[in-house]
């Protein structure tokens, strides 16, 4: 519901599933990276990025019909929330974005080790 108070931004819902998108994708990869450290795992990049692309396509579709397909829904309920509940949920959704991309960024600059 923030992103439609953006004047210049046409489909808010789009932008909200595709930014929702990205946040688990980060944070599976954070599992991943928590994983590869502690298994040390010694995987050839193309295949990381072919699975990475191929589990971003399994997020995006997943996502597509669990909340994409039912956003009038959401919009209804989201609605009817008290003004109370409604800041509540912004501080954690920004709450939860910035941990997503800290602990990510932090989790890959400290566990993913470089190859000489």
């Amino acid at each position: 519901m923030i992103l439609q108070n953006v004047k210049s931004n046409k489909n808010p819902a789009q932008n909200a599933y595709f930014l929702i998108c990205i946040l688990q994708i980060f944070n599976i990869g954070t599992i991943g990276v928590l994983i590869n450290y502690f298994i040390k795992f010694d995987i050839d990049k193309t295949i990381t990025v072919y699975s990475s692309l191929a589990l971003a396509l399994v997020v995006m579709f997943i996502n597509y019909f669990l909340l994409y397909s039912k956003r009038e829904g959401i919009f209804q309920e989201y609605k009817t929330l008290l003004p109370e509940r409604k800041t509540k949920g912004k501080v954690y959704f920004w709450l939860y974005v910035v941990l997503s991309f800290v602990i990510f960024f932090v989790s890959v600059a400290n566990l993913v080790t470089p190859k000489y």
